[in-house]
């Protein structure tokens, strides 16, 4: 089991220190999006073994995503395939990750090429919207096209809860077997907020459980949206995740924690442009 987290820039703070300070709380895996491409190589000089995501591009945040048939957007397109296939190895890129279409014109078929170009594993994400009936009938065509290349499915177990609260944990069994990467973040019941868990009101415990019953040994990777000031927050989330399945890697992160705070309070020059703004304002933000 890998602990991961999603990053990308931060204003104010270098893309090496961050990427340093995550990796010394234990974190062992990344996301990253093409914000991310200005940035690469400050990335890529720190993240050591630490493997990484490289999620694709989403119609309410970017305009576009890879179902689009507006070809206005084709050379971003195709510039993000070739940043990937051209930085896979550099960056240990192990899935490439594409949300169920959400634009309105969407074409399954213009996706699956488009997907069929990326040089790394696809894992393909439920969102907040569509029934299990709709993701599945998406879901097993992207299968029947792509065959091997699609690893399986990124289960975000929030945009489920969000869904429906009173059968979020009732997988198809057809999803079931395929989830083979895990997106969380603590919210309400209404509301898709990325909290740090234990912020919100999702019960992560039930989800934990859940994943030992079906034997998962995959990433957990942690969508949050910080605030400048919720450190500890952060911490506390990444504890959270790795309490239930390894005490020893709990007992580990516990005590980087206490290293983590050293390190803070020796640097907290480096924080203080962040440490009073919203995620929004440090320009850290997720769909």
């Amino acid at each position: 089991m890998k602990i991961g987290f999603g990053l990308e820039p931060i204003r104010g703070l270098p893309m090496d220190l961050i990427v340093n300070l995550m990796r010394k709380t234990l974190i062992q895996h990344f996301e990253f999006n093409w914000r991310i491409i200005p940035k690469v190589d400050l990335v890529t000089k720190s993240l050591g073994r630490a493997t990484t995501t490289f999620h694709l591009p989403i119609f309410n945040r970017d305009h576009f995503d890879y179902s689009s048939q507006n070809k206005t957007y084709e050379v971003q397109m195709q510039e993000v395939i070739s940043f990937v296939n051209s930085k896979k190895d550099d960056m240990n890129i192990l899935y490439t990750l594409a949300h169920y279409p959400e634009d309105p014109n969407a074409s399954y078929e213009l996706m699956f090429s488009r997907l069929a170009q990326i040089d790394t594993p696809i894992v393909l994400e439920n969102v907040i919207g569509p029934t299990d009936e709709e993701f599945m009938d998406f879901y097993l065509q992207a299968k029947d096209y792509l065959g091997k290349h699609l690893a399986g499915h990124c289960l975000d177990i929030s945009h489920r809860y969000i869904n429906n609260w009173k059968t979020w944990l009732d997988l198809p069994k057809e999803l079931e077997k395929d989830v083979e990467y895990v997106h969380i973040s603590d919210c309400t019941k209404t509301e898709d907020l990325h909290l740090p868990l234990g912020l919100g009101e999702m019960p992560f415990n039930d989800f934990f459980n859940y994943l030992k019953k079906i034997r998962y040994d995959g990433i957990i990777m942690q969508e949050l949206k910080p605030n400048g000031d919720q450190v500890e927050e952060i911490m506390a989330s990444g504890l959270h995740c790795a309490k239930p399945f390894n005490k020893i890697r709990y007992l580990r992160m516990l005590f980087r924690r206490l290293i983590l705070r050293i390190i803070i309070k020796r640097r907290q020059k480096d924080f203080n442009e962040i440490i009073d703004k919203t995620a929004e304002e440090i320009g850290f933000d997720f769909v």
